[in-house]
């Protein structure tokens, strides 16, 4: 990334580790781009030896009356979604609302042909139609500069101002909108109120979940906000386990000018804070895996419609472990002598590992439930747990997701004189902590999560400007997923005529599909609750994985399912000694 001054001087900024770019014809779109009086675009270059690269251009709010500086991106890579240069120029032309006829007479082709080539990028995109991948064009940088054969339907687009001011137009066409000013930036910001789980046991969990957030926060005022509105983050910080302290973050929420509220699991009776934020009417869009959320919203919608749920369902843990188990045996990597399970899991409101039908479940999967425990606060007396562990010897332990420092020593424990049983974790392993303080003694341990950072380049890329901006690596669950948050709800509001009204936002909220580090999300499902990919919807691109992880060398690494896995699930050593 590179910052253009008004003077005409590059400064290199080293932001999400894009490559620098800076041909004459950039460099002169950058110097354009105040002209226009947006506050940033992107758009798809292809260079004279054909390389394709992805350019974002924004004009960062001026600083003490200063002339408006630039700040420019760009990603070098392959045509995106696998469109050709053609279809590419198409998808430009629809997007300025050209019929075929139109778009055949600029590109020198037929009509018949153009049509091919719009069947050909609606399948490519996976959109239904002309103006939804008109629309998704737009909204993901997928159109072209220079703009096909200067077309001048395009320039009420910022693209087609920045080609019409390259061309040398003095003046904009008249159709092309009368352009918004820089000082659009006096515009009040657009606050996110987030509620941080940074008091009591999960506190580091809340942390994960700020530093998420806070990246991207960073990030999207980079690249010049919302429709010249900053974003900004203010912080609300709760105990999780505490009902007093989450009634007093949410009291204070109310008296805040906020845009939207985001937030992590609660572990108490969620249906106050739900309450409250149905009376304030805003969006709040929440990581958490209730199934008593999606159940409430789904029934009563005119009350809950403005709650939305980033995580899958609790309840897919017992589905995903079973997929898991069922996996494993047909690898002949761990078939146990016993295909019992033991459950342990905290005696806390929808925190249940087994839900309602669950024993039917395990039964008709060929297993059968050996135990049942609910464990009380503070968690700090393990030794009924481990007594029945040894007398029992069930195939599999799931342990329910207590608090991270209690989890560990509850495995060290077990390491010091275990049981032929595989240690099954719910999301707990997920915060770095757990690593830390477990040791040596959590190799092998196998742990899931509804909603966990995905082990592809987006997960990578993540991870390194995470760890650039906060000085340590990110865990697999809360600093993904407050990342994403953030960036649905700018998306949101990147499609709305006036940023930050709950109304418009909360439609596009239902609406919107967005590929985050976390796995895909589209909240317009059932109870507005992400799904679980692939039980509660089969196409992974409207659904999350529900991921297993294995700590492999002292780190935690996915393992099921395909194609999200990253390394193959080995016996822990425990089971390899047995």
């Amino acid at each position: 990334m590179a910052r253009l001054d008004p003077g005409g001087t590059y400064e290199r900024l080293d932001v999400n580790g894009c490559d620098l770019v800076l041909c004459d014809r950039v460099r002169r779109w950058a110097a354009l781009m105040p002209a226009t009086g947006r506050a940033s675009v992107s758009f798809v270059w292809i260079g004279d030896e054909g390389e394709w690269a992805h350019v974002d251009l924004a004009v960062p709010p001026p600083v003490d009356g200063e002339d408006a500086s630039v700040t420019v991106a760009v990603r070098t890579g392959g045509p995106p979604y696998g469109l050709t240069a053609r279809e590419l120029d198409v998808l430009t032309l629809l997007a300025g609302g050209l019929t075929n006829t139109a778009v055949a007479h600029y590109l020198g082709t037929s009509p018949r042909t153009v049509g091919k080539q719009v069947e050909a990028l609606l399948d490519k995109l996976g959109q239904p139609s002309r103006s939804a991948a008109a629309a998704f064009a737009v909204d993901s940088g997928l159109l072209r500069l220079p703009v096909p054969a200067g077309c001048a339907e395009l320039s009420a687009l910022t693209v087609g101002m920045l080609d019409a001011l390259d061309r040398g137009q003095e003046r904009l066409p008249r159709f092309a909108g009368a352009p918004r000013t820089i000082r659009s930036y006096a515009l009040k910001p657009l606050t996110v109120g987030l509620m941080a789980p940074l008091l009591g046991d999960y506190g580091t969990d809340g942390l994960e979940l700020r530093r998420g957030a806070e990246l991207a926060v960073a990030e999207l005022n980079t690249l010049g906000g919302l429709s010249g509105r900053r974003l900004r983050l203010e912080t609300f910080a709760l105990d999780n386990q505490d009902a007093d302290s989450i009634d007093a973050a949410f009291d204070a929420a109310g008296d805040g000018d906020l845009a939207a509220l985001v937030g992590a699991y609660l572990l108490v009776d969620e249906r106050p804070s739900y309450e409250r934020t149905a009376e304030y009417g805003i969006p709040y869009l929440n990581v958490g895996s209730s199934d008593l959320q999606a159940a409430w919203v789904d029934s009563e919608p005119s009350r809950f419609g403005n709650v939305f749920q980033a995580g899958p369902r609790r309840s897919n843990y017992l589905r995903g472990f079973l997929h898991f188990a069922d996996e494993a045996a047909a690898a002949r990597v761990w078939r146990p002598e016993k295909r019992t399970v033991g459950i342990v899991e905290p005696a806390l409101t929808d925190s249940e590992i087994l839900p309602g039908g669950g024993a039917e479940l395990v039964e008709a999967a060929g297993w059968h439930v050996e135990f049942r425990l609910r464990t009380e606060a503070p968690y700090d007396d393990w030794s009924q747990v481990l007594a029945l562990l040894r007398r029992t010897s069930p195939g599999a332990l799931l342990l329910g997701n207590h608090p991270p420092a209690e989890m560990a020593a509850f495995q060290r424990a077990f390491a010091a004189d275990p049981a032929p049983t595989l240690i099954y974790n719910v999301y707990t392993p997920s915060n770095p902590v757990y690593l830390a303080d477990a040791g040596p003694a959590a190799e092998g341990v196998v742990w899931a999560s509804v909603t966990g950072r995905y082990g592809d380049a987006k997960g990578a890329a993540f991870a390194r400007a995470y760890t650039r901006l906060h000085g340590s690596a990110p865990g697999h669950g809360l600093a993904g997923a407050g990342y994403d948050q953030l960036h649905i709800l700018a998306r949101a509001w990147s499609t709305a005529q006036h940023p930050g009204r709950p109304d418009e936002t909360v439609t596009a909220l239902r609406h919107l599909v967005h590929r985050g580090v976390n796995g895909a999300y589209f909240l317009g499902a059932q109870g507005q609750t992400n799904a679980a990919y692939p039980d509660e919807n089969p196409d992974p691109s409207l659904a999350q994985a529900p991921l297993v992880y294995q700590v492999q060398g002292g780190v935690s690494r996915p393992v099921h399912p395909a194609p999200y896995a990253r390394a193959a699930f080995r016996l822990p050593p425990w089971l390899r000694e047995a």
